[in-house]
């Protein structure tokens, strides 16, 4: 189903508090301490994270959009249509009883005061009505039709909350790993990466973070080499 496209940006209050980013971040970093611009930076990056995932999640769909707007260029267009019996040309007789009743009644109202004032206010109406209904026609048919890979961007954000967790290790002068080891068992999924996402996950609202460590070892695979290749062809041509 197509989908609206997002404007702007947004940021909102992460799960947790800021105060507890510094502890959180103790964990995965035991040997580093995160002056207070960093723990802020960090907390204000989740924060921005959330909002896009909220604007994503609240994008409207585009089929109920386009039935509005068509509905409101009909209900204009027969409204237009309507108060055109005094027009010249050929008019049905309910067409000018309603433009005549109309009318009429408009001329009683004092800010009006007479029945060509009430007449050109009623012209005025109709090319009024026929513009916007137009322009309610071309706004339904300039909608997105094809299909929405909304899936796919709603875990974009994942990338960006991976890059996060690469600039903490930088910052710390950790290797960001992330392997199976294949001779442990019931618990093969490994590295540092796994385990300081999992411990800023509890910033983030229950809807994004992870099911399991198995979802979450393959959200930083695919991050990890989405960010690669992005670096790749960020990078100068030799």
């Amino acid at each position: 189903m197509a989908r609206l496209p997002t404007s702007g940006s947004s940021s909102t209050t992460p799960c947790r508090e800021e105060s507890d980013l510094r502890r959180v971040l103790s964990e995965p970093c035991p040997k580093t301490t995160f002056n207070n611009a960093f723990v802020h930076e960090y907390y204000l990056t989740l924060a921005s994270l959330i909002g896009d995932w909220l604007s994503e999640q609240a994008r409207l769909e585009t089929s109920p959009v386009k039935n509005a707007l068509l509905t409101t260029a009909k209900n204009l267009s027969a409204a237009s249509a309507l108060l055109s019996g005094l027009e010249t040309g050929v008019r049905s007789n309910i067409e000018k009883a309603v433009t005549s009743r109309v009318q009429n009644l408009m001329a009683l109202n004092p800010t009006i005061g007479s029945l060509e004032s009430a007449r050109e206010r009623l012209c005025s109406f109709k090319r009024d009505a026929d513009g916007i209904s137009h322009a309610c026609l071309i706004a339904a048919f300039d909608l997105p039709s094809g299909p929405d890979k909304r899936g796919r961007k709603t875990k974009d954000w994942y990338h960006f909350f991976t890059a996060l967790l690469l600039s903490i290790a930088e910052k710390a002068s950790i290797k960001p790993t992330l392997y199976k080891d294949r001779e442990a068992g019931l618990e093969p999924l490994k590295g540092w990466l796994l385990d300081a996402a999992r411990e800023l996950e509890t910033f983030l609202p229950r809807q994004m973070r992870s099911p399991s460590d198995v979802a979450r070892y393959k959200r930083l695979e695919r991050s990890k080499a989405n960010l690669a290749k992005a670096g790749r062809q960020n990078s100068p041509s030799r």
